[in-house]
């Protein structure tokens, strides 16, 4: 068993042998079998994952391993660890943290960057506003597919998705979607506006989150556009982010049931 053998070559010090087998994990068990250790540990283990394996682990570990990461890691280390993760993920952990490690997540970060978080902390608990990230792909209409495409290359690493594309005007109002697929079947000199679909289901960012997880459960979405009172795109919510919401609801109407149930 994978866990096992890890646990073997952590306990002889066989480090060589060790990084390999971490390499080849998945980062969701990496980060189970990590959990469980000792802090100091799981730090030595941590720092022998290759960079970005080691941000993906970090971004599963529990609030509690996350704290103790930053309170030990360097500036440098930090520093990667934050660039890396996406933003959404990034209000999740400042939500979660004490103040001391807040402070240091804040330390370590942009104006632009707190000026961002700020406004993302403003909007209410279980609101559209509060699960959204800001990392999607935003074509204008009088590009080419070819030019969507190229756009797509050179920024889709960073994005939460790119399977949907959402297609805005210059003040950022949302005026269709573009699936990858689409772009990838039409001719490249083909105009956005084209191909576009107009009639777009979507958000604002005070709706509750239990609306929205209806909304994907009807429509079977992977991310949902999020809008403004204006219409101007501001996020856009991922299937993963509301299966999260949808698990803890799922739960608590069980344990309400449980509750109810004659004993």
């Amino acid at each position: 068993m994978k866990e096992q053998r890890i646990l073997e070559l952590i306990e002889q010090k066989n480090y060589i042998d060790l990084k390999k087998e971490l390499s080849e994990m998945n980062e969701v068990d990496v980060s189970e079998i990590l959990n469980d250790l000792d802090s100091s540990v799981t730090l030595l283990v941590f720092r022998m994952l290759p960079k970005d394996m080691a941000v993906d682990v970090f971004s599963h570990f529990s609030p509690e391993q996350q704290a103790g990461i930053i309170h030990a890691v360097s500036d440098k280390e930090l520093k990667y660890i934050l660039d890396e993760l996406f933003f959404d993920d990034m209000i999740d952990l400042i939500e979660e943290m004490p103040a001391n490690i807040v402070n240091k997540i804040l330390a370590h970060s942009t104006a632009d960057e707190r000026k961002l978080i700020n406004q993302f902390l403003k909007y209410p608990a279980h609101s559209a506003g509060s699960l959204m990230t800001i990392e999607y792909v935003e074509l204008k209409k009088n590009m080419t597919v070819q030019e969507a495409l190229d756009h797509i290359k050179e920024f889709g690493l960073s994005k939460e998705t790119i399977y949907t594309c959402y297609v805005t005007n210059k003040n950022r109002k949302l005026e269709g979607i573009v699936s990858l697929r689409k772009l990838v079947v039409s001719e490249g000199s083909k105009c956005i506006k084209e191909i576009i679909h107009e009639d777009v289901i979507y958000v604002e960012t005070h709706d509750d989150q239990e609306e929205i997880a209806n909304i994907f459960k009807r429509y079977g979405f992977m991310a949902l556009p999020v809008v403004d009172k204006e219409r101007r795109l501001t996020g856009i919510i991922t299937f993963d982010d509301i299966m999260e919401v949808m698990e803890q609801e799922a739960t608590e109407d069980f344990q309400i049931m449980a509750a109810m149930s004659p004993s």
